[in-house]
C-alpha cells in the first residue's frame, strides 16, 4: 500500500470508480461511518436516512462501508434524493462474508446484505481486506461524518484521528452521533488526549451540513 505524504491519499489499485468518475467529479465526497448493527427502528438508523437524504439535497456524493445498519440507511436516504452513493466493500476471497457486525467467515461467500431492488448502489469498490477497505474509505472522503456504533466505528474515528494529529489529513471530521460525541467530550478533558481542529460536533443533521458547507465543501464547477 503507497502513500501520498501530507494528504493521506491511500491506493492500492485505483478501482471501480472510472465508470462513473467524470460523471459525478463535481460533487464532493463524504465518507459516512457508523453502526453496521442498527436496524430500521433504530433512532440511529434513522438519523443515516435523515444524513443520507441532506447530503443528497445539497449536490454531496455518499461513501460509506456498503454494508448493513448506519450504511444501508445512509444509502436508502442518498437514493430517495436522487443522489449518488458508493459501497465500499470487501472480495470474497480473503475476508468470506462481512456484514457489518464483525463476523467474518472464510467458509461463506462475500455477499452484500443489501437487496438491490430496495437500496441499490450506484458504484461498488471491492477492496481486498478490513484494512484496505477503511483506508479507501479515508481517501475517497473529502470530510467524515461519523454516527453512532461499536468497537469498528471507534477504531475507524481513531485512525483518522490520529492522522489528522500527524499532519497525513487535513479534513473536517463531523461527530453526528450522540454517544459518540459525549465519548470524546469526555477524552476532551483529559490534556493528554489531543483532538484535533478539524473536529467538529453537530447536534443535528441540518448542523452537520452547515459545518460541512463552513469547512467550504460545496458543489464543484
Amino acid at each position: 500500500m503507497s502513500r501520498n505524504k501530507g494528504t493521506g491519499s491511500f491506493s492500492r489499485k485505483k478501482r471501480c470508480l472510472s465508470p462513473l468518475q467524470n460523471s459525478t467529479s463535481h460533487l464532493c465526497r463524504i465518507s459516512v461511518l457508523g453502526s453496521g448493527k442498527v436496524r430500521e427502528k433504530d433512532p440511529c438508523y434513522q438519523q443515516a436516512v435523515k444524513l443520507g437524504t441532506a447530503l443528497a439535497q445539497e449536490g454531496f456524493s455518499v461513501y460509506h462501508g456498503g454494508y448493513r445498519g448506519v450504511m444501508e440507511a445512509v444509502a436508502k436516504g442518498c437514493r430517495l434524493a436522487g443522489g449518488y452513493n458508493v459501497g465500499v466493500t470487501m472480495t470474497k476471497k480473503g475476508t468470506g462474508r462481512f456484514l457489518g457486525t464483525g463476523s467474518f467467515s472464510q467458509k461463506k461467500r462475500c455477499l452484500s446484505p443489501f437487496k438491490k431492488s430496495a437500496c441499490p448502489l450506484n458504484a461498488e469498490i471491492r477492496m481486498s481486506s478490513w484494512k484496505s477497505r477503511l483506508f479507501k474509505l479515508i481517501e475517497v472522503g473529502e470530510a467524515y461524518v461519523f454516527l453512532d456504533g461499536a468497537t469498528g466505528t471507534l477504531a475507524e474515528l481513531f485512525v483518522v484521528l490520529e492522522m489528522t494529529n500527524r499532519g497525513l489529513l487535513k479534513k473536517p471530521i463531523i461527530i453526528l452521533g450522540r454517544k459518540l460525541g459525549l465519548f470524546l467530550r469526555t477524552l476532551k478533558k483529559d490534556p493528554h488526549f489531543d483532538l484535533p481542529r478539524t473536529l467538529h460536533f453537530a447536534t443535528s443533521t441540518s448542523k452537520a451540513i452547515k459545518l460541512l458547507k463552513r469547512s467550504g465543501l460545496q458543489r464543484k464547477a
